[in-house]
């Protein structure tokens, strides 16, 4: 941990989940106030205890300040938003009735929003496309299991917005945790980066359960990458970010562990097995990546093939036959 001083910041963290938790937790490890603003009194209860719910193994070093009470914003320099994607809006409806504009917000979420002419839209489009004055904000992304964070294991992660200024200014809040916080400006890269890596995932994690073979997930690790880069610099990401902690480094290891909900998904299907209920939101990221690549007109054929395994429109072997005939290309 670094020694450095800095000036003490006021830090809400809406979302009192696992990752919710994690980013807390380092913060709070970072010198700043910091309070967690959750739905649940169990769940505030537990935190201002030292524990947390949904991560009942993990014991934290020290409780962390936490409240129902949504008038928390009005202090925030900094405010951390880790829930679902499904309740971003809900939030943030919130953050404008109670927080100053001043606030910098953080996002935290991987996914998509859905579009009525688009499908799938990533977190910058669903900004632009829903506020006239919105507030400054980045988007925290990388390879990071929420328990290895709250353990003071070495975890890196990218920090991006749409200023290097902006940027920078997020990452020193977590100057003194044991975050280690790189910064860049695409944010655009970062948000495609850590939405299709999750369906990728689930690709890995198809593959892992029907004992393919480490060749098979090398393979759909680095073909996915691919994906991933093709529809990021369609949008006006840079690829230069897709093979960072963003892009390679997430993808990496949410196809490397049954750890990672996603590949835990995939595993649960190639097994003809009902997926846990937390898990079943990739059926849907699923749905929307396939249309936006069909308004985008660009191929992604392992994206597209996992949205055809959750549509039970084909059987995997079929799904498998297929990629495996696709006329040879280069990379």
């Amino acid at each position: 941990m670094k020694n450095k001083m800095s000036k003490t910041k006021n830090i809400v963290v809406i979302g009192g989940g696992s990752w919710g938790g994690a980013l807390a937790d380092q913060l709070l490890k970072a010198n700043n106030n910091v309070t967690v603003l959750t739905r649940r009194r169990e769940t505030a209860d537990a935190l201002n205890q030292g524990s947390l719910i949904a991560l009942p193994q993990v014991q934290l070093e020290h409780p962390i300040p936490s409240t129902t009470n949504p008038d928390c914003l009005s202090f925030a320099d900094l405010i951390v938003i880790a829930v679902p994607l499904s309740e971003t809006a809900q939030v943030v409806e919130m953050i404008e009735k109670y927080a100053s504009l001043n606030s910098v917000i953080l996002f935290s979420g991987k996914g998509l929003f859905s579009h009525p002419e688009k499908g799938g839209i990533f977190l910058p489009e669903w900004i632009d496309s829903n506020f006239d004055n919105f507030y400054s904000y980045g988007l925290i992304s990388g390879p990071s299991f929420a328990d290895e964070v709250i353990s003071n294991k070495p975890t890196a992660v990218m920090i991006a917005s749409q200023s290097i200024t902006l940027s920078t200014k997020i990452a020193d809040y977590f100057e003194e945790s044991y975050l280690r916080c790189y910064i860049g400006d695409d944010i655009t890269g970062v948000a495609v980066g850590g939405a299709v890596k999750n369906i990728i995932a689930i690709a890995a994690g198809i593959a892992t359960g029907l004992e393919l073979g480490d060749n098979a997930r090398a393979a759909l690790v680095s073909r996915g990458l691919a994906e991933i880069t093709r529809l990021a610099v369609k949008i006006g990401g840079r690829p230069q970010t897709l093979n960072g902690l963003a892009g390679m480094g997430d993808l990496v290891l949410s196809c490397s562990s049954p750890h990672s909900r996603n590949m835990a998904f995939g595993m649960a299907i190639a097994k003809n097995q009902t997926p846990d209920q937390k898990l079943a939101e990739g059926k849907k990221a699923a749905e929307l990546l396939n249309a936006r690549a069909l308004y985008e007109n660009i191929e992604l054929p392992i994206a597209q093939a996992v949205h055809r395994i959750l549509q039970h429109k084909e059987l995997i072997e079929s799904e498998i036959t297929a990629l495996l005939a696709r006329e040879a290309n280069t990379e």
